[in-house]
């Protein structure tokens, strides 16, 4: 039986949305912070571009690469700030 190497768009938008609900939960946790803030910064940050950037497949690496991607993001921020 021959596998279809091609993921149907819809089913790539799910896994891609159930990686940011999970990233998301972890990072409120982390930061103590509800997860209706830390959404919306989410979701505007280059990690979360990237994330729906099919070409780049982050979203094949799971909740845990994109959650270090996002906080590495998070520390170049501060950094030019400082």
């Amino acid at each position: 039986m021959a596998v279809d190497s091609q993921i149907p768009v819809y089913k790539e938008n799910a896994a891609i949305d159930m990686s940011i609900q999970m990233v998301v939960d972890d990072l409120s946790t982390m930061f103590c912070r509800p997860v209706e803030e830390i959404l919306p910064e989410f979701l505007q940050s280059r990690t979360c571009a990237i994330l729906y950037d099919r070409t780049t497949k982050l979203w094949w690496d799971g909740p845990c690469v994109i959650e270090e991607y996002y906080l590495e993001e998070l520390s170049e921020a501060k950094e030019q700030v400082s």
